[in-house]
């Protein structure tokens, strides 16, 4: 059997639902099975392309699915209790709704176990995915629930942003072909492919993950667009803000677009500049993907 320990800590409140939604929130292994599978299928895009029926043959030979088992048993393990409090959701306006989450700066750890090593490689791609550029549970598109991993090879340790754009970079090209395979109409779906996606570590240091977050909440409502998400008909943002602690203990800010196919209902309402201006608003640097947010996309000429 093989195995694979590994100790994250919590950077922003997270926000998991647990067996009863409207009760307290719960480290739950399923909630991580979710999100893991959502990166390794963003992984698997910027390798074979917008081939959605290959592209899930391969996240089930790690995840499972309907057919089959999944090889690869994923667990959550936290010494004690993890603390919990109420935080605001909507950081640039007051008053507003606030819900329960796990406080930041606690530790807790996840285990992959498998007897198929390839399985358990790409396991461990995605939780690294999902450790530098995503976030687990509620709002985490908008920076809440980022996670980093603490210790041992896969640990992010940057003093600046600047250094932390090199460790990002650096990353995602041992991770991704340095050829991509061809995409030339948008994709399906969310895919790290260099045409259709982009990461950007912003130059900015903040003092606090709270500074992170409400930057940006109040440049997505500035540019509040169907390009930025919808509520109804329901479009997620594909942009995800994911806050890094750096070793300074002051906070750096990821921004990872992916660009995919929307709500046909929406296409008339999107618009591709609204998402370029908010991107362009923060001075950061591309560590990844297009230079500019492609015209082929909707809402776009």
């Amino acid at each position: 059997m093989n195995k694979l320990e590994v100790t994250l800590e919590i950077v922003t409140p997270l926000f998991l639902g647990g067996a009863d939604p409207r009760g307290e929130p719960e480290l739950r292994a399923p909630s991580f099975r979710g999100a893991l599978r959502f990166w390794l299928r963003a992984l698997l895009g910027g390798v074979l392309g917008n081939d959605p029926k290959r592209i899930f043959e391969e996240e089930s030979k790690v995840f499972g699915s309907t057919k089959q088992a999944s090889p690869v048993i994923v667990y959550v393990q936290a010494n004690g209790n993890l603390r919990k409090k109420a935080f605001s959701l909507l950081l640039h306006n007051k008053p507003n709704v606030q819900v329960i989450g796990f406080n930041p700066g606690q530790k807790f750890k996840i285990y992959f176990t498998s007897h198929d090593k390839e399985a358990l490689k790409r396991a461990q791609k995605a939780l690294q995915l999902l450790c530098c550029l995503g976030g687990l549970g509620r709002r985490s598109r908008r920076g809440f629930g980022s996670l980093q991993i603490v210790e041992g090879d896969m640990a992010v340790k940057a003093q600046n942003p600047s250094m932390l754009a090199d460790i990002l970079g650096q990353c995602l090209r041992k991770m991704l072909p340095e050829k991509d395979a061809e995409m030339n109409s948008v994709p399906d779906f969310p895919t790290l492919h260099c045409q259709w996606s982009q990461v950007i570590v912003c130059k900015k240091e903040f003092q606090n993950w709270n500074e992170a977050i409400e930057l940006v909440m109040k440049k997505a409502q500035k540019y509040r667009n169907a390009a930025l998400g919808e509520a109804e008909p329901r479009q997620a943002s594909p942009v995800h803000a994911h806050v890094t602690k750096l070793t300074s203990d002051k906070y750096a800010l990821v921004l990872t677009t992916m660009l995919s196919e929307i709500n046909p209902k929406l296409c008339s309402r999107a618009n591709r500049e609204k998402l370029a201006q908010f991107l362009s608003c923060f001075d950061g640097e591309i560590v990844w993907g297009f230079k500019e947010v492609p015209q082929k996309w909707p809402g776009g000429d």
